[in-house]
Formats: C-alpha cells, sequence, structure tokens
C-alpha cells in the first residue's frame, strides 16, 4: 500500500510531494519529492523499521499538538 500527500505550494517549486510505502518485508519507504520548472527534481528516500515509523509518526503529532499553543 502506498500514500502519497502534496505539500504547499512554494516559489520556484512545481510540486513537492511527502510518499508513504510498506514494503514486503516489513519496512517503510519515506519519500520526499520535488519538482523544480529550471533545475534538477530532487528525491529523498529514507528506510524505517515498524518501531522507527512508529516513533517518527509519534514524534510529528507530539510537534502539531505543540504547535496549537502558538
Amino acid at each position: 500500500m502506498q500514500y502519497e500527500n502534496v505539500g504547499l505550494d512554494e516559489k520556484g517549486v512545481i510540486e513537492s510531494t511527502l510518499g508513504l510505502e510498506q514494503n514486503d518485508d516489513g519496512t517503510f519507504t519515506v519519500q520526499a519529492k520535488q519538482f523544480f520548472s529550471r533545475k534538477n527534481d530532487k528525491v529523498v528516500e529514507m528506510r524505517f523499521t515498524k518501531n522507527g515509523m512508529n516513533a517518527l509518526i509519534g514524534t510529528w503529532r507530539a510537534a502539531v499538538e505543540l504547535s496549537k499553543d502558538d
């Protein structure tokens, strides 16, 4: 199963996406992509175990909760 989200518009960037894919071996791949009109596109991939993915998601959720106080 694969999930992908599109980021906010940025000057000079055609599109930014963040994707999550569950691999056959039980790990997860997170992929960030930026597509530019005048320079090379950027792609970054990182693999995480299930525990690592849960830690990452927990950190993001905590960051969102903390930002509510601002």
